[in-house]
């Protein structure tokens, strides 16, 4: 009757799409989807007792979610059951753990009795020091760290644990690779509250994840190595029951370039201010920019740059995007633009940081990092009288007689925060974290986020919640290069291989573009082909993967066309000395494919129609013969031959930086609600508002940034003003 009752159940739950499930003996078994792909919990229980828990999630992230698949066996057991708290910064493979765990043991119909008295650790640690170590946000072989201030070798984080016979007595981070600013929060906090808290199962700091699971994950090591059963140190901190309350002139939701520069505005004019920030950092996603537009600063006058006007760039801008564009707020932003970059340009002068370094028809260069936005808070913001709360996360907005009057938020410990204000900004960075919210506004979630993946559209929930209504441009702020989600082509050179115009192909095996444009009109034509087809078939051959990994583009395209293509220096280097190891990480994950023949090459891929891709193979074959693309006009000098094999296909998708464009708002960043009335009280700037942009983005350097620092402006300008009229 039970086995009855046992498969009843998972058919039923398997028809619900909840998980697939398997019995053996006193055995269970779910599947459900996680970050990477299925993972499988089997929980064996006897007489009550969950005696073994095994998890199988082969694809989920090394050092972070699986982290997850290997500790929560050992807390379930522990607990005996299967309702245990997530492994922190491991959110969505813990939650596909639990789902799974419980859906199979709602399939075996029994009942887990509670957790036998803890007893002592069976074996006990040897006292001493143990190093353990892990990577981070950067990971063995990654270029991209050096851009952000790392190493250009990059080493494993490495922690020291002391410990005796049953207690951790100290954490020390060693050394660390990861990015200089992110590490800071994670070094301070984790390893005291580690041992604080004598548990492993402490919170990461937010915005700063993988660098957070490296020290964890250290420590972990560490304590095994010690001795120690890693389950016997997740015991859940638990969280503080307090409450604080404030009240303001200006409450601002995020410390991007937005919240940074409304905080400036507020205390240039004396106007009292609260800056709630998610993350242990400042900064936002403009940490990770290199510079802003800003048109007709004085900066740029005097390095030459005068004929660019407030007047050109905005016809410009408007022509560029039909007027679909709010042609107010666009010059409002260009009209303060020039000005703000000068402002910002004093206050990085009386520090050490030398804030724009360089200066062009619109960008304004500043190189990444958090430097430029810690003096300004440490320097100037702070000792006026700002108050900052770092890792206070914004919920919900307050709502009386209509207007809005502040926000309800929480702390990373728990504690209620409530502050009161005459005026709210929400800049909080958009949704490009959340893909869910991806998949609902933008139409599929086929994207790498180079950005930051705590923006996951907080501000504009919040906003839509009280009545706010979306912009109609809402877009993925698409980057020139490609990616994939499972094989990480960021961290090397794979991201480049879009730039030597090798043949595209859409999921159905058809050309889509012509692929020149993945350079030329990189940030808009090329970026959105790739976006409307979800994910693409780069075909290159053999000899092409030799050539890019000795000389990178100059093994594929000649000097004369690459001279004239003005790509970026950093993918202008001799050798592509990563490829050969991407392309074998990414034959392994199932994102690329190698055959002898192209024909055998589309077999491998699987295409559903293989008449279409080879229909589609042979017309390129006569383009590549004649020189002539009479379909897509590509240039003769941008076609790779594809004369002999062995053939490769690799998988990219779209990168992208966040997203762009969300609540409407009017000229002066207020929000505005379906009858297009500003809502009192309230406004949006930075990417969390719609309507200085349009899709595809604009062809020119910085106006992300520039609209951000801007916007931040423009909003609390109005809101100052009408804060001191009453």
């Amino acid at each position: 009757m039970r086995k009855i009752l046992s498969l009843a159940l998972a058919l039923c739950l398997a028809l619900s799409c909840v998980a697939a499930f398997a019995e053996a003996g006193n055995t269970w078994s779910a599947t459900e989807q996680g970050f990477g792909g299925e993972v499988t919990v089997t929980l064996t229980i006897e007489d009550g007792v969950l005696t073994d828990v095994a998890i199988d999630g082969p694809n989920e992230t090394p050092g972070v979610g699986q982290m997850a698949v290997e500790l929560m066996p050992g807390m379930m057991v522990n607990a005996n059951s299967v309702e245990v708290d997530v492994v922190s910064g491991c959110t969505i493979s813990s939650t596909a753990i639990l789902t799974a765990a419980k859906a199979a043991l709602e399939a075996s119909g029994q009942t887990l009795g509670a957790a036998a008295p803890a007893e002592a650790t069976a074996a006990a640690m040897t006292p001493g020091t143990y190093t353990g170590e892990a990577y981070g946000k950067w990971q063995k072989g990654s270029i991209e760290g050096e851009r952000f201030g790392s190493p250009a070798i990059i080493e494993p984080t490495q922690v020291a644990v002391t410990v005796d016979e049953s207690s951790i007595l100290s954490v020390e981070v060693v050394s660390t690779s990861d990015t200089p600013g992110f590490t800071d929060p994670c070094v301070e906090r984790i390893p005291a509250a580690i041992v604080e808290n004598q548990s492993i199962a402490v919170d990461v700091v937010t915005g700063a994840t993988l660098t957070s699971r490296a020290i964890i994950n250290g420590v972990t090591q560490a304590l095994e190595a010690a001795g120690a059963n890693p389950a016997d140190f997740m015991k859940p901190v638990p969280k503080a029951d307090a409450e604080e309350n404030y009240e303001t002139d200006i409450v601002i939701i995020g410390a991007g370039a937005a919240g940074t520069m409304a905080a400036i505005e507020a205390t240039e004019a004396g106007v009292d201010a609260i800056v709630l920030e998610k993350t242990g950092k400042l900064g936002g996603t403009s940490v990770c920019s290199t510079g802003f537009a800003g048109i007709q600063s004085q900066q740029q006058i005097e390095a030459g740059v005068a004929d660019y006007t407030v007047d050109s760039a905005f016809r410009e801008l408007m022509d560029f995007c039909k007027w679909r564009a709010n042609g107010p707020l666009v010059y409002n932003i260009l009209q303060v633009s020039g000005a703000n970059a000068d402002r910002l340009q004093a206050y990085w002068d009386q520090t050490d940081d030398p804030g724009i370094t360089g200066v062009g028809v619109t960008a304004h260069d500043t190189g990444k990092g958090t430097m430029k936005f810690d003096v300004l808070y440490d320097k100037f913001l702070v000792p006026a009288g700002v108050n900052v709360m770092l890792e206070t996360t914004a919920r919900k907005l307050i709502v009386e007689d209509g207007a809005v009057v502040g926000v309800e938020a929480e702390k990373q410990d728990g504690t209620k925060v409530t502050v009161r204000a005459k005026k709210t900004l929400v800049c909080t960075g958009g949704f490009g974290g959340n893909d869910e919210m991806l998949r609902k506004y933008i139409g599929h979630d086929n994207f790498y986020l180079n950005g930051l993946s705590s923006n996951v559209g907080d501000g504009v929930n919040m906003c839509l919640e009280i009545g706010a209504i979306l912009s109609d441009e809402v877009s993925p702020h698409l980057a020139e290069f490609c990616s994939n989600k499972k094989v990480d082509f960021y961290a090397g050179y794979m991201k480049f291989v879009n730039q030597a115009g090798f043949l595209a192909l859409d999921p159905s095996g058809e050309r889509f573009v012509n692929e020149e444009f993945f350079v030329t009109q990189a940030l808009s034509y090329g970026a959105s082909a790739l976006r409307r087809v979800g994910y693409a078939y780069l075909v290159f051959t053999q000899e092409q993967l030799d050539a890019m990994t000795e000389k990178g583009l100059y093994g594929i395209l000649s000097e004369e066309t690459i001279d004239s293509l003005m790509l970026r220096k950093r993918i202008l280097v001799p050798s592509y000395y990563t490829l050969k190891d991407e392309m074998e990480a990414a034959l392994e994950a199932g994102e690329a494919w190698k055959a002898d023949t192209l024909e055998g090459l589309g077999e491998a891929i699987g295409f559903a129609d293989q008449e279409i891709y080879k229909k589609n193979i042979a017309d390129y074959l006569t383009v590549l013969e004649t020189g002539e693309d009479p379909l897509f006009g590509k240039r003769a000098d941008m076609m790779p031959s594809l004369a002999e094999g062995p053939y490769y296909a690799v998988r990219v998708i779209s990168a992208i930086d966040g997203t762009y464009n969300g609540i409407r708002v009017n000229e002066n960043l207020q929000a505005v609600n379906s009858d297009y009335q500003p809502i009192p009280g309230l406004y949006v700037a930075g990417q969390d508002s719609g309507g200085f942009f349009s899709y595809p983005y604009y062809e020119g350097v910085g106006w992300t940034q520039g609209y951000a620092w801007n916007s931040g402006s423009v909003a609390a300008k109005h809101m100052i003003a009408a804060i001191q009229e009453g």
